[in-house]
């Protein structure tokens, strides 16, 4: 157990921790005398490379005399100087555990290398002294502690034994428990005594008839139900011949092999002759005799079996008395035994105590003068001609590691932690969907604060790119999504499209108006409807006037919208409002023409605003009223656009998804929660509908983040082929301005 022990890991993990032990320590700081100059050699005070030559001859001076000072289980008492030194040399040793071998490197920083050697090799000595005194001395401990055991033991199993022999010879009946040398520690007395056969001859014969009796009740309860179906067959003999006992019969078995040979003889003999032949006739007469002699055997049965079950019931009644008897005997034995079998017991008991202390005895006498010890040095320290730290470079070169792996942990925890879509890559690879249009930060920053920039009006954003900057990124980006649409499929199946948010302020509206004059820019007839019933912005964006506001309404200069064309006080065509190819740019607040963008292709774009609000949108819009609006308003113009209300905030979006064709989802760079994207797919995919893709707004402008997308360029194309040439120098530089932001 101790090699299995030492060739373990936890050993080595033992030794390792031992060679730091403090009172190891101590010892050398004894052994090495390194308590008479107060520590100063210790601590690189003075260079004592002369007094290495003292720590060869590790059996003279400091250390044997301390050896002399050892006592009991190696206690000894230490300075408190001692002890402090100790201490401090606990801080300048590390021992380490080479891997996959049974090899501890000892390690010892000093200043002066000397030292160092001379403190390694004392360590590892006075560890393996201090592992050979207290084997010694455990050993002559443990001898002491078994020989007065010994003598002990001895007199108790004198007295054991004594007792079950005097036992013995006053209950004889003892001798037929099976263990009659129990006492004397023989090895079959001492499987009796515990536990064995405690009846002997007695018990073996009251099993044996016990099994007789078990025998002869199965016997006679097999007959019995023999007897019950014979009664039951009466005169059939076919089921007579099925019972065990008739069908073995001697004379049953020759009747029945008489009936087999004649019939037999018939099969053979019908193949040359016919019925009416004299040998068949005489076949079949002894095949009846045969027969007749099988019933009348098979009927003289019964009664042979009844005469067998009296016997057997007979042969039971005697067994059960012999039972009887003999259980009596055994409970007579046992009783006389269960004094025996104690006695027996303990005798064993102190027999085996005895022997395994006489064992463990010769084995300490034999090892407790050797002085070997598992632990040895293999290899000694040699003399550093290199200090060993401080490391300028690796201290430097761990800075450098330590600061970038602290750098990218801070990048990667603010990315985890981030739960919005930045970039089109990943909002593709995130949501599953295609991004139709990647559209820049148009806000413009200008100068002065940031709350004043936050503050500024409708009328002062920068919501129509399409036509105030046609030569933006943003506004290239929206005929990207006017193109990928129309690549969607077949004219009829893309005419109505809805553009809807996870949550609000996303940009939805911002996205519909701008995609519709892009629509109308092509030359179609595009009427935009302002879907939010709830926060109607079309009539902000396009700037109609404001009318005095009554109670319940908010109309805009009683003009009728959605909310009339759905409780049919209005019609479409008569509430849609046509926007004049000329009434786009906006000058103080006020319509001011500039020119007619849409007059070289015929493009049209009209909208139909909210109106005044309903208490009740979602009611309205689950019946068919809506669905005839989008019907109508397919039926007059070329395409439909609706900007309805976010997903996750009123469930008016998912009621107008039976009536579109074309479905696009606005995310926000940088703000919109993943989570709030899937789970208003999973509602848009629960009704049926697949978004056919997302646009991507509020992109940031600066390099990095997704703008690599749209490699756009303020100035390309510029004088060669521009969107407008109406726009004078100061407007080309406001809007340069914009895009450099």
């Amino acid at each position: 157990m101790r090699s299995m022990f030492l060739a373990s890991q936890e050993a080595l993990r033992t030794i390792e921790q031992n060679l730091t032990n403090q009172t190891l320590l101590a010892r050398v700081v004894r052994s090495e005398g390194l308590a008479q100059d107060d520590g100063r050699a210790l601590f690189g005070g003075e260079n004592i490379a002369s007094s290495s030559k003292t720590s060869a001859t590790p059996s003279t001076g400091p250390s044997a005399d301390a050896n002399k000072t050892q006592s009991g289980l190696g206690v000894r008492t230490f300075t408190p100087l001692e002890e402090a030194l100790g201490n401090a040399l606990g801080r300048m040793v590390r021992p380490v555990i080479r891997r996959g071998t049974r090899l501890i490197d000892l390690y010892v920083t000093n200043r002066d290398p000397v030292m160092a050697q001379r403190l390694a090799d004392a360590i590892g000595r006075e560890y393996i002294r201090n592992s050979i005194e207290r084997r010694a001395s455990l050993s002559e401990e443990s001898l002491r502690y078994l020989l007065e055991e010994e003598e002990r033991l001895k007199v108790n199993l004198q007295k054991s034994e004594a007792a079950a022999a005097e036992y013995k010879a006053t209950n004889p009946d003892a001798l037929q428990l099976g263990g009659g040398t129990a006492a004397t520690g023989s090895q079959q007395g001492s499987g009796a005594g515990a536990g064995g056969p405690r009846g002997g001859l007695v018990e073996d014969k009251l099993q044996d008839i016990n099994n007789k009796l078990t025998a002869a009740k199965a016997d006679r309860l097999r007959l019995e139900g023999e007897l019950r179906q014979i009664e039951q067959a009466g005169d059939n003999i076919d089921a007579l011949l099925a019972i065990p006992s008739i069908s073995a019969a001697a004379l049953v078995t020759d009747a029945q092999r008489s009936v087999t040979q004649v019939e037999a003889s018939i099969a053979t003999l019908s193949l040359r002759y016919k019925e009416k032949h004299p040998r068949m006739m005489a076949a079949r007469a002894a095949l009846a005799e045969a027969r007749e002699k099988l019933r009348q055997a098979a009927m003289a049965q019964p009664p042979i079996l009844r005469n067998a079950i009296e016997q057997i019931k007979a042969t039971e009644a005697s067994l059960q008395a012999a039972l009887q008897d003999q259980q009596g005997v055994a409970v007579a034995l046992n009783r006389t035994a269960i004094g025996y079998q104690e006695l027996a017991r303990q005798a064993e008991t102190d027999r085996a105590l005895y022997e395994s202390v006489l064992r463990q005895i010769k084995e300490t006498s034999l090892t407790k003068d050797v002085k070997t010890n598992a632990v040895s040095v293999v290899e000694r320290s040699p003399v550093s001609h290199s200090p060993v730290s401080p490391s300028p470079t690796k201290a430097i070169a761990l800075g450098l590691l330590a600061g970038l792996v602290a750098g990218l942990a801070f990048v990667f925890g603010a990315d985890t932690l981030d739960r919005s879509i930045k970039t089109v890559d990943q909002a593709e690879n995130t949501l599953g969907l295609p991004v139709f249009a990647a559209v820049p930060e148009t806000t413009e920053q200008g100068a002065g604060p940031r709350l004043k920039r936050q503050r500024r009006t409708w009328g002062t954003s920068n919501y129509r790119v399409v036509v105030k900057t046609p030569e933006s990124p943003a506004a290239e980006a929206f005929r990207n999504l006017r193109a990928a649409l129309s690549l969607l499929g077949p004219e009829a199946e893309r005419k109505v499209s809805l553009f809807t948010s996870a949550v609000p302020n996303e940009g939805k509206s911002f996205t519909s108006a701008n995609y519709s004059l892009a629509l109308a820019q092509q030359g179609y007839r595009v009427l935009l409807i302002d879907g939010d019933l709830r926060r109607p912005n079309m009539h902000r964006i396009f700037h109609f006037p404001q009318p005095a506001k009554t109670n319940n309404s908010e109309e805009e200069d009683g003009a009728p919208g959605v909310m009339d064309c759905l409780v049919g006080e209005a019609d479409v065509a008569s509430a849609a409002r046509p926007i004049p190819a000329g009434e786009i740019d906006i000058v103080s607040g006020k319509i001011a023409i500039e020119g007619n963008f849409l007059t070289a292709t015929g493009g049209q774009l009209s909208v139909l605003a909210g109106g005044r609000r309903a208490p009740n949108p979602a009611e309205i819009l689950a019946g068919p009223f809506f669905g005839q609006l989008v019907s109508e308003a397919a039926r007059l113009f070329d395409r439909v656009v609706i900007d309805s209300a976010p997903i996750l905030a009123v469930s008016d979006t998912l009621l107008m998804m039976p009536y579109v064709q074309t479905v696009c989802i606005v995310l926000r760079a940088g703000k919109t929660p993943r989570p709030a994207v899937r789970r208003a797919i999973a509602l848009l995919t629960s009704a049926g509908i697949r978004p056919a893709g997302l646009v991507l707004n509020r992109l940031r402008r600066s390099g990095g983040v997704g703008y690599y997308y749209y490699y756009a360029s303020h100035g390309y194309g510029a004088e060669e082929g521009a969107y407008s040439r109406s726009y004078d120098h100061r407007s080309r530089s406001r809007h340069q301005d914009n895009g450099a932001e």
